[in-house]
Formats: structure tokens, C-alpha cells, sequence
């Protein structure tokens, strides 16, 4: 990167969220809260990809819907035990607490949901995708991103949604092959 174009003193430095634009899992993630590390958070992400994303910093706990065919699964409030879910926090057995579903208002996990479909048929996802939010601390949602290739680990948040309303792994497999198979 040309740090001739990228001057820190001309950014209005707002809580910022730095990462590669074509990474999943938190992979050159980081949260910054000074401008002075800026640069190096800049750095860190550029090591991954050769764009990096700049997003300001919303306040608040992570949520999730994952979304099968036409039918929007219960929302997942990710609860990091380090308060930022990165790549350990994701893939480390014990290091996030998962509420699922949500405790979270009914008019908000209605709209969260809404929203979520939305976004999925929006971008003409067919057969299942999930849908990542940020809520703030005013109870305002964000769309952050939406997931069409989920991962199905055993820390994975798709199967933990599915067997939330008794969906097992291999029946949660087997209906994504036949949605599948039906487009």
C-alpha cells in the first residue's frame, strides 16, 4: 500500500473495524480504537488480500439467521467470552456462549428474521445462506454480511440453527442436497 495516498491525519477516526475483503472467519481481522494503529491494522489485512475493508465499529452483540430454501431458522446471539469473536473465539469449543434462539424482543427477532429473508432473496440465494448482524446498544440492527457457502463444522452456526428446531446434521444435509437439486 502507497502510504503517500493514505494519510491518518486527514481520517475523521471513529472506532473502526479493518479487515480483507476476500477472508472469512475473522482471518486479518482487527478492531481499532486509535488512530495511531491504524496503519498496522491496515498491514495485517493486507497480508491476507490486497483490498482491505474499513467499517466503523458498531457497539453492541453479534446475531446471526441462517436462512434454508424460503424459511428463516431461529436467531443466534454470539456472545465471545474475549468480547470480539475472532478466528479462536469462532473455532474454539468453549469460547463463545451461543443463544439460540435469541432472547431477544419478539419484534426484533421478527424483523431481524424479515430482514434476513430479505436480504437472501435480494441477492438471489436459492438454496440457504446466513445472514450476519450487528445489534447496537439501542437495539438497532445492522446487516453486516450475508454467508452463501456457511460453515458446517461442529462449531458451526447453520447446524446449530437447524438443530435448534430439532433439524439434525445429516437431515439438514440431505435438504440442502434436494433444494439443491431442485434449481
Amino acid at each position: 500500500m502507497d502510504r503517500k495516498i493514505f494519510n491518518t491525519n486527514n481520517y475523521n477516526f471513529k472506532k473502526s473495524v479493518i479487515k480483507p475483503n476476500k477472508q472469512g472467519s475473522s482471518v486479518g481481522f482487527s478492531i481499532v480504537d486509535n488512530q495511531d494503529k491504524i496503519v498496522s491494522a491496515l498491514d495485517f489485512a493486507l497480508n491476507y488480500d490486497s483490498h482491505a475493508l474499513v467499517e466503523e465499529y458498531i457497539e453492541g452483540n453479534e446475531i446471526t439467521v441462517s436462512v434454508l430454501g424460503d424459511k428463516v431458522l431461529p436467531v443466534i446471539e454470539i456472545k465471545p467470552h474475549s468480547n470480539v469473536y475472532d478466528y479462536k473465539s469462532k473455532y474454539t469449543k468453549g469460547e463463545t456462549d451461543y443463544i439460540c434462539p435469541a432472547k431477544l424482543h419478539e419484534s426484533t427477532l421478527k424483523a431481524i428474521q424479515d430482514t434476513a429473508l430479505k436480504v437472501h432473496n435480494l441477492l438471489d440465494c436459492k438454496v440457504y445462506s446466513r445472514v450476519d448482524f450487528r445489534l447496537d446498544t439501542n437495539n438497532k440492527f445492522w446487516f453486516l454480511e450475508i454467508n452463501t457457502l456457511p460453515g458446517m463444522t461442529e462449531t458451526s452456526l447453520f447446524p446449530m440453527a437447524a438443530k435448534s428446531i430439532g433439524l439434525s446434521f445429516e437431515d439438514l444435509i440431505d435438504k440442502i442436497i434436494k433444494l439443491s437439486l431442485e434449481k
